[in-house]
C-alpha cells in the first residue's frame, strides 16, 4: 500500500483526560501522527469524530512541531502516565525515518513523565533505551496488541502491520527489560477470534513470553466509514455472518451485552486457568500522594469491572465507578479521614454511601492489619 506522507503543524500534542482510564491507568494522551499505515479493517480511528476518515487509506500526517509544543505543555501539567499511540500507532513504519514518538519519548524523559506505549509493532525495541531511562525515572510500560495468531485472519484484518509472532518476541524482550508490559486482545471479532481455541492460544503465548497481563476487549463498530469498511470486508470473506453482525448490533456501536459478557467470562477464565491476571495491575508512580486512595479507587474500578462482566445492574455499576472516581481524586488521605472519623467521614464523600463506606472500611482495616490509624494506612 503506497502512503503518501504529510508534514503537519499541531496546536496541541497532549490531552489530559476527565478521570484516570482504569484499563491503562493513563491520564493522559498523544498521537505522534494523523492515520495510520497500518491500516486495520477494525480500527475506530476511521470515525468521523476524528476527522480522518477522508484521508485514512491515502494520507499520514507527520506532527513534525511535536515537540516544540510538548515542551510547553507539559510544564503546566501535573505528572501521571501518558500514552502515545492512542488513536493511531506511534510505531507505524513512517517512525523508523521520521522518529517524532522517539523525540517524545526523549521529551517526557526530560520531564520526568511516565509513559505507556500501546503498539502492534516491534520498531518499539529501537527505543528501548529511551523507555529503560524513563522507566529508572518514572515508570514505563509497552502494551502489545495482540488479536489472534490466525494468519488468515491476521492478513485479512491486520493487513499492514507486523506479524503478532514478530510482537510477541518484541514483548519478550521489553519483559526482559524490566518494563511492565502485557497483551491487549482487543478486539476479538464474533464468530471469527472469539471461540475458546482463539483466545486460549493467545493467553499462553503471551504468558509463556512473559506478558504480566490480558486485557479482552470487544469489537466496536461506529455508523460511518468504519462499520462500511468492515462489513465490507465481512462481505467478501465471512458473507455467511453478516446476519449475525447485524443482530449483535443492531442496538449501537458495541455488541449486546449478554454476547460481551458471555466472551468476557470465557477470556477471564482462560486467564485463570493460566494464572494470568485478565486486569492491568495499577502502577504506583515515586512521589505518588495518597497511595491508598489510588489502591482503593483500584479495588472499586474492579469491583465495577467483574459487576458489568456478570451483567449486573447499570445503577450499581456506575455506583461503584463514580465512587472510584471520588476517592481517586480526593485531596486528602481517605485512611485518615477514617481513621479521625470512622465511616461516617466516608460517607461524606460524593457519591459514598452507607454500604459502599463499609466496604471501603473493610478494605482500610485490611490495608492497616487490623489497624485503621496505623501509619501504614495513613498513606
Amino acid at each position: 500500500m503506497k502512503f503518501e506522507y504529510r508534514p503537519y503543524r499541531a496546536r496541541s500534542m497532549i490531552n489530559k483526560l476527565k478521570h484516570v482510564d482504569d484499563w491503562f491507568w493513563i491520564s493522559y494522551t498523544l498521537n505522534p501522527y494523523r492515520g495510520c499505515a497500518h491500516l486495520c479493517i477494525y480500527c475506530d480511528a476511521r470515525d468521523n469524530q476524528y476527522g480522518l476518515s477522508a484521508t485514512f487509506e491515502q494520507i499520514v500526517y507527520c506532527k513534525e512541531n511535536a515537540v516544540e509544543v510538548l515542551e510547553r505543555q507539559l510544564l503546566k501539567l501535573e505528572r501521571g502516565i501518558v500514552s502515545t499511540g492512542g488513536v493511531c500507532d506511534a510505531y507505524q513504519p513512517v517512525e523508523a525515518e521520521r522518529r517524532i514518538t522517539r523525540r517524545i519519548l526523549e521529551t517526557l524523559a526530560r520531564h520526568r513523565f511516565p509513559v505507556e506505549v500501546l503498539t502492534k509493532s516491534d520498531l518499539v525495541l529501537r527505543d528501548l533505551d529511551v523507555l529503560q531511562e524513563i522507566n529508572s525515572l518514572s515508570w514505563a510500560g509497552v502494551l502489545f496488541t495482540i488479536t489472534t495468531f490466525d494468519p488468515v485472519v491476521t492478513k485479512r484484518f491486520e493487513p499492514y502491520a507486523p506479524p503478532p509472532e514478530r510482537r510477541l518476541a518484541a514483548l519478550e524482550r521489553v519483559a526482559e527489560a524490566g518494563l511492565t508490559t502485557g497483551v491487549m486482545l482487543c478486539p476479538y471479532l464474533p464468530g471469527i477470534s472469539d471461540d475458546e481455541a482463539h483466545l486460549e492460544e493467545v493467553v499462553r503465548w503471551a504468558k509463556d513470553a512473559g506478558a504480566q497481563f490480558v486485557l479482552c476487549g470487544g469489537l466496536t463498530l461506529k455508523e460511518g466509514p468504519q462499520k462500511t469498511r468492515f462489513l465490507e470486508t465481512l462481505e467478501r470473506h465471512y458473507p455467511h455472518l453478516i446476519p449475525r453482525y447485524r443482530q449483535l448490533y443492531k442496538a449501537g456501536f458495541s455488541p449486546q451485552r449478554e454476547y460481551s459478557c458471555q466472551v468476557g467470562q470465557l477470556a477471564r477464565e482462560i486467564c485463570r486457568r493460566y494464572g494470568m491476571p485478565d486486569r492491568m495491575p495499577r502502577p504506583i508512580l515515586p512521589g505518588e500522594k495518597f497511595v491508598i486512595n489510588k489502591r482503593i479507587a483500584e479495588k472499586l474500578f474492579l469491583r465495577a469491572y467483574e459487576m458489568d462482566l456478570e451483567e449486573g445492574a447499570g445503577y450499581r455499576i456506575w455506583a461503584y465507578r463514580k465512587a472510584a472516581w471520588t476517592v481517586d481524586e480526593w485531596p486528602e488521605s481517605i485512611a485518615k479521614l477514617y481513621a479521625d472519623r470512622g465511616e461516617a467521614g466516608l460517607r461524606e464523600l460524593p457519591g459514598i454511601g452507607r454500604s459502599l463506606a463499609r466496604e471501603i472500611s473493610g478494605w482500610l482495616k485490611e490495608n492497616a492489619g487490623g489497624s485503621a490509624g496505623s501509619k501504614s494506612c495513613r498513606r
